[in-house]
């Protein structure tokens, strides 16, 4: 899973990426003539996979990964937008879900206004994915009258996206929209999925400021320096100092724990002497197209899956006191693989 951070200039977005990411990063990656964006791979906390290891004891453990990607600069497609704004949103375009970070602390003398930070941002992703909606109709018109290759369908949907937007509405209130396959080569920013992240203080107490939210986001509230500074020390210490602090989990495990729900993603293991992984897939994903996150070959020689539930395999012991309890059992292709199974997947190429 790849999640791009973006907000308003000065809202704290690399020192949230330094927070999750226990990075060190520059402030602003597009100053002085850097084009290069922070980029770090965050390995996703599960007791679950913890647990599984100290069952196998395997030669290696591989959680599963989320890749934040800090891009510093604002989105905008406006007049006057530079150069770099290619370079921003070819960057923005692959991420799966979106971090909208906003401004909830002083800054110069300047009080925070988040509610008009985060309606200014969601104006410019709508603002953006509206020029971009409106070249490519004014495209596809031409195509389509000249009885060039241009899709009727693609049209009618990007026109549909079109009245959305100038509405100044999202695309992901849209699901329908924001999900076509026929719309989905265009990655519109506003279709993304979003988490907005209000970055207070340490003076401020947690829940008391008061946010409208756009329809489909949600929201994760964090002290982000205090967090970046936290994640900067060993871990024992740090969690000495989150005890101290009333807190009862890491930036990131919050985020983390937002971002599966936001998306419907789930995680599924596979065990052995070699490796115990976690692989993450969405809910609803058929066993035959699970096998596919593994390799290929599995997927095209798919026979059948051997599944256990992590409850069962904890509460009795091991996969030998599972199987004569009578807790694994043979699935086919279709079987919908659930959060927490364990599974051997029966393959033959």
């Amino acid at each position: 899973m790849k999640t791009g951070i973006v907000g308003l200039p000065g809202a704290g977005k690399t020192t949230i990426f330094n927070a999750l990411t226990s990075s060190e990063a520059e402030i602003s990656a597009y100053s002085g003539g850097r084009k290069e964006p922070n980029l770090a791979i965050v390995l996703v906390p599960d007791h679950r996979l913890d647990r599984l290891s100290s069952i196998y004891n395997p030669r290696k453990t591989t959680p599963a990964q989320i890749q934040y990607v800090d891009i510093g600069g604002s989105v905008s497609a406006g007049e006057g937008a530079n150069s770099s704004m290619n370079e921003i949103l070819t960057l923005l375009r692959p991420v799966d879900a979106l971090v909208h970070v906003v401004r909830n602390f002083d800054r110069a003398g300047e009080a925070s206004d988040p509610q008009s930070d985060l309606k200014a941002l969601e104006s410019e992703l709508i603002f953006t994915d509206l020029v971009i909606a409106e070249k490519r109709v004014e495209r596809l018109e031409k195509e389509i009258k000249k009885g060039g290759r241009g899709d009727p369908k693609e049209l009618k949907l990007l026109q549909e996206a079109l009245d959305i937007l100038n509405l100044e509405q999202a695309l992901r209130t849209v699901p329908y929209i924001a999900a076509s396959p026929l719309l989905r080569g265009y990655a519109f920013l506003s279709a993304k999925p979003c988490i907005v992240v209000l970055n207070s203080d340490e003076d401020k107490e947690p829940g008391q400021t008061e946010m409208d939210l756009p329809p489909n986001v949600v929201l994760v509230e964090l002290k982000g320096k205090l967090e970046m500074e936290l994640a900067q020390l060993a871990p024992d210490e740090a969690e000495l100092f989150r005890r101290d602090l009333g807190l009862k989990e890491p930036a990131t495990f919050r985020l983390i724990k937002e971002s599966y729900s936001l998306l419907g993603l789930i995680s599924f293991f596979t065990v052995g002497e070699d490796e115990v992984k976690a692989w993450t897939i969405r809910k609803g994903t058929p066993a035959r197209k699970a096998a596919a996150t593994i390799h290929s070959d599995i997927e095209k020689g798919f026979i059948r899956a051997e599944v256990v539930s992590c409850e069962d395999l904890f509460a009795l012991g091991d996969y030998a006191s599972a199987q004569k309890a009578g807790k694994t059992r043979l699935e086919g292709k279709d079987y919908q693989v659930q959060d927490g199974d364990v599974i051997n997947f029966r393959f033959n190429v």
